[in-house]
């Protein structure tokens, strides 16, 4: 027996290993036999040896060109190594041998996806379709898709065709409810969404999605909803709309009374108020509930006390601040009509503040729809001539919430120019060019609260390095479906990188999962800095933050122990799953280990926190060696965006110490680094 035909007996009991030295020596008596690389690829995928088969496939092809299936396994390896370029020229030349192989334009679809190629993948995924109606999965691909892009319509079509394929998945009905809120059809979107609870009672997303559901149909008005909700209960025939979802809520009291406590932990008020006045007619013992709902009323209540205040101050100052902190209070009881009219009167009195930083804003115009209107009111600024950098970089966000990209791309360039023009106005005058679109040559990756910001504004003081026009972009992780092209109009337009240099710093691409593929597929060269702090003050700090933008008004320790007994009670939990977390995000090593996994070693600067805040001069000095910039002292290092909290008591931190430390031991071990947290 030859050795590929040993290899063949060992690939037919699964005896990877074997089946690869079988293989291996195969090649060696005959190396240009196609098929013992192809086999060879085979074996080493199994051995989930990635860069060995693929290898082993680009040699089966180049002695076999004709042969479909090399390129349908080497996409796939290419794939799990996050290749994703190469996977989609693999996927091409199948469907160019054989254009009937469905599943190979689904998995040309998915890596089109990852590139950010969306019409294209619409188109893959749309073709796969046509040539098998019933594959499965294809449908929830494309209506992912059209929801990122906007097409809700065509979202919708999409998602009801993957739940009739596939009834018994839930994902798909939760993504159906997703379109119908986005679409503000929250009745429907409810009933959606209490079906899927009724088959996953403990799913974390469906209580959010819920409570925004009931809070987007609470807000207009909450006593008037609360009773019509009760009378439903009491009477389910005259309510066809709600007699199914109120049938449910009747069959699981308990997963309700979760919901509320979940919705009043969060902070969404009226979302809890409405499903406790529920839970009161049908629950049979209220006492938890009506303690519950005492407590949310009293919040309520001190919400509604700070809203009388800004309306008494606004009544002798009609300040443009006011409105905009009125228009903050609002937000937080889901009152997005008082609120929209609120942020649009301060916008009024004073367009030229930077409103572009607030995403609660555009939130608010986008709920209700005025965006239009915002946009006249930036478009007059400029034509007044108030060239102010956040003039521009107003109407471009505005442009950009509105979808009208190509737009917004020539504003942030103008914004951008008056940007580095404060402190480059040589090189604004000599080399500065509308027409081109530049890219970054550095980013700060993270970590949220350990130190970006004070870092980022000491490299962009040095002479060589001009400033983006944001300092956090979140293209890698939020806005990716804007488009590279939005990306780059945000960076000056830098015709010699080896003099000058530019980038930005946004902490949350850290822990989006899909930031590390993306930004490699696009900039493989770039360098990247991830400046990490202990864990346990990072949380802190983060809580703090949070407190500051009145999103979190819990105390600190009743949030920190809620989200680690969350995370405690999950066994080998997906830290991306819980990005932006108090806890979750100061697990670094899970992180880390994604982008040095893409990432060559050599393009990341990992710096701590603690050192950087202790010798900043000799952490900059390091940081600019690794920009391959020559050494620059400023005068002084202040701390921005420090902040100075009670301490929280020693058990607490204890736990949170014991929870984090065989992660910091890990990092540790993995970048052979000591932090000493």
């Amino acid at each position: 027996m030859d050795y590929y035909e040993l290899g063949e007996k060992f690939l037919e009991k699964q005896k990877w290993d074997e089946a690869a030295n079988a293989y291996n020596q195969a090649i060696k008596v005959n190396q240009n036999f196609s098929w013992s690389y192809y086999k060879l690829g085979q074996a080493l995928a199994q051995l989930q040896r990635w860069d060995e088969a693929i290898q082993a496939y680009y040699k089966a092809i180049k002695l076999n060109p004709d042969f479909p299936w090399s390129y349908h396994h080497l996409g796939n390896a290419l794939v799990k190594v996050e290749k994703w370029s190469e996977a989609i020229i693999a996927y091409r030349q199948i469907i160019k041998i054989n254009p009937h192989s469905y599943w190979d334009y689904h998995k040309l679809g998915e890596a089109l996806v990852k590139v950010g190629e969306f019409e294209e993948a619409i188109a893959s995924y749309q073709t796969a379709i046509k040539l098998n109606p019933e594959i499965k999965g294809t449908y929830q691909k494309l209506a992912d898709i059209f929801f990122e892009v906007g097409n809700l319509t065509a979202a919708e079509t999409a998602y009801r065709q993957a739940i009739k394929l596939n009834p018994e998945v839930v994902l798909y009905r939760q993504c159906w409810g997703d379109v119908l809120l986005k679409q503000k059809r929250f009745d429907e979107a409810i009933a959606i969404y209490l079906e899927v609870a009724k088959i996953r009672p403990n799913l974390t997303w469906m209580h959010r999605r819920l409570g925004d559901a009931f809070a987007q149909v609470a807000q207009s008005n909450l006593d008037k909803t609360i009773n019509y909700y009760c009378q439903a209960v009491k009477n389910p025939d005259q309510y066809p709309t709600y007699q199914k979802a109120l049938h449910l809520i009747r069959e699981n009291p308990d997963l309700y009374l979760q919901l509320g406590n979940y919705l009043a932990q969060e902070n969404q008020i009226y979302g809890a108020v409405i499903i406790y006045y529920l839970l009161l007619e049908i629950f049979p013992n209220p006492i938890e509930i009506y303690q519950q709902l005492e407590k949310i009323l009293r919040q309520k209540i001190q919400v509604e006390q700070q809203l009388n205040s800004y309306y008494s101050a606004l009544e002798t100052n009609p300040d443009s601040e006011y409105y905009y902190h009125l228009g903050l209070a609002l937000t937080q009881q889901q009152k997005w009509l008082e609120a929209a009219i609120a942020y649009h009167r301060a916008i009024e009195l004073n367009p030229e503040l930077a409103w572009w930083s607030d995403i609660r804003l555009w939130e608010t115009f986008e709920k209700r729809g005025i965006l239009e209107e915002t946009i006249s009111l930036f478009e007059q600024s400029v034509e007044n001539k108030n060239n102010s950098v956040s003039t521009y970089l107003n109407l471009a966000e505005a442009l950009t919430q509105l979808g009208r990209t190509n737009e917004a791309i020539k504003y942030y360039q103008i914004a951008c120019k008056y940007h580095v023009n404060k402190s480059h106005p040589t090189f604004v005058k000599q080399c500065w060019n509308l027409e081109a679109l530049s890219q970054p040559d550095f980013i700060i990756i993270g970590v949220m609260k350990g130190g970006t910001t004070s870092l980022y504004s000491y490299i962009t003081q040095h002479p060589q390095v001009l400033p983006g026009i944001k300092k956090e972009i979140h293209f890698w992780s939020f806005n990716f479906h804007r488009g590279v092209d939005w990306y780059r109009a945000h960076f000056p337009s830098v015709s010699d990188p080896k003099k000058f240099l530019t980038g930005e710093a946004s902490t949350t691409y850290f822990d989006a999962e899909y930031a590390p593929c993306r930004l490699f597929n696009f900039f493989p060269k770039i360098k990247l800095i991830v400046i990490m702090r202990n864990p346990i003050d990072r949380a802190i700090s983060h809580y703090y933050h949070q407190v500051c933008l009145k999103r979190e008004f819990r105390s600190c320790e009743v949030a920190l122990n809620s989200q680690l007994e969350k995370l405690i009670k999950i066994p080998n939990p997906n830290y991306w799953n819980y990005a932006g977390d108090y806890i979750a995000s100061g697990v670094y090593v899970e992180f880390i280990k994604r982008w040095l996994a893409i990432f060559p070693r050599e393009q990341l600067l990992i710096l701590n926190s603690e050192d950087f805040y202790r010798e900043p001069a000799t952490t900059m000095n390091q940081v600019f060696n690794f920009l391959g910039l020559p050494d620059y002292q400023m005068p002084d290092y202040p701390k921005l965006n420090a902040g100075y909290y009670s301490p929280m008591s020693e058990s607490t931190r204890q736990k949170l110490s014991d929870y984090f430390q065989p992660y910091n031991q890990r990092l540790e071990e993995y970048l052979v680094m000591k932090f000493n947290w």
